[in-house]
């Protein structure tokens, strides 16, 4: 003989659990840092990792918006992680900048970047960059 368990939860909660999973998609970026000594900034210097979707290069710069940025030491091998809510499957680049003016924000044109790569990454997915800046 089976027994059968049966739980009772009403219709409006169901569907308003599956719009809320349905809405907010994650995507977890992790970006491996891997130092030069090629002295281009100072230790003590302003440097940040930025996170952008798109592709960045030299020549063209951005093709869309900065999602994140993260203050980063100078010389130190270190893992960053961020979690950007996004739908879109798409490339991402993680670039080291020498923050210049102090702000805490890339300045195109303005700041200079040390470092790039870009890897293509799934919406509520994880990818990941391994990235050579110089120092």
């Amino acid at each position: 003989m089976k027994f059968k368990f049966y739980i009772h939860i009403p219709i409006p909660i169901v569907v308003t659990l599956l719009i809320l999973c349905s809405c907010e998609s994650f995507l977890d970026i992790k970006v491996g840092i891997l130092w030069n000594d090629d002295p281009h900034v100072n230790i003590a210097d302003s440097v940040y990792l930025g996170i952008l979707q798109g592709k960045w290069d030299s020549e063209s710069g951005f093709d869309s918006g900065l999602l994140d940025t993260a203050e980063v030491l100078v010389s130190v091998n270190h893992c960053y992680r961020f979690s950007i809510n996004t739908n879109d499957s798409d490339n991402y680049t993680a670039f080291i900048f020498y923050d210049s003016n102090g702000n805490g924000k890339y300045d195109e044109g303005f700041d200079e970047v040390l470092g790039y790569k870009y890897n293509y990454g799934k919406a509520g997915g994880q990818v990941d960059i391994s990235l050579s800046a110089y120092y």
